[in-house]
């Protein structure tokens, strides 16, 4: 008797647990594969965004990573959580001194959050920096395996497709780096006009 009462018990949570999922899973779906019906700039306290936003369905769905970042606000995901702490509340723990805005695209952000931002620009810096140069050493290797295995075709047309996709690499490294210096730019003008 006890072994149909597990027997019962186990389809009976099966079926709940099969349920669930597949709602939640009909949930996540529901964006996959719709058509975007249109895209718009934003501008946050009159800065435009790099991202655009996304209309999907009649929904506006906003980049926001760069709408708090904008706002010097603070994101956290937490498993399934995003947490926002916005600048307001962590600033009026602040001095009046580190409440001081900046202008520019970061206009309002504290000078805490500034220096946070900055340290993790040059931390991006140094870590693309250091994928650059392993990436040159990569093409480095493989200029010397050229000469090595010249006369065979297979082994040339795999390093021909390992350099192609490490150049891309590279590049993209590049534009990164750039990119990261410019805002570092615009990071130490904004730290600048606040003292």
């Amino acid at each position: 008797m006890k072994k149909w009462s597990y027997l019962l018990s186990g389809v009976l949570i099966g079926a709940v647990v099969a349920t669930a999922s597949s709602s939640f899973a009909d949930q996540v779906k529901s964006l996959v594969g719709e058509k975007v019906a249109g895209e718009y700039a934003v501008k946050v306290n009159g800065n435009s965004l790099v991202e655009n936003a996304i209309v999907v369905d009649g929904k506006a769905h906003v980049p926001l990573r760069a709408v708090t970042d904008s706002l010097g606000a603070n994101l956290k995901v937490d498993g399934k959580t995003i947490q926002i702490e916005s600048s307001n509340t962590s600033s009026s723990k602040q001095t009046n001194t580190e409440v001081k805005t900046s202008s520019g695209k970061y206009q309002g952000w504290p000078s805490s959050k500034l220096e946070e931002r900055k340290s993790e620009l040059e931390k991006f810096v140094n870590d693309t920096e250091k994928d650059k140069e392993n990436l040159q050493k990569s093409l480095e290797k493989y200029n010397k395996l050229r000469e090595e295995y010249s006369g065979n075709k297979k082994m040339m047309d795999n390093l021909d497709s390992e350099t192609k996709g490490t150049e891309e690499v590279l590049q993209e490294a590049e534009t990164n780096i750039a990119k990261y210096k410019t805002e570092l730019e615009e990071i130490n003008k904004a730290i600048a006009s606040l003292k």
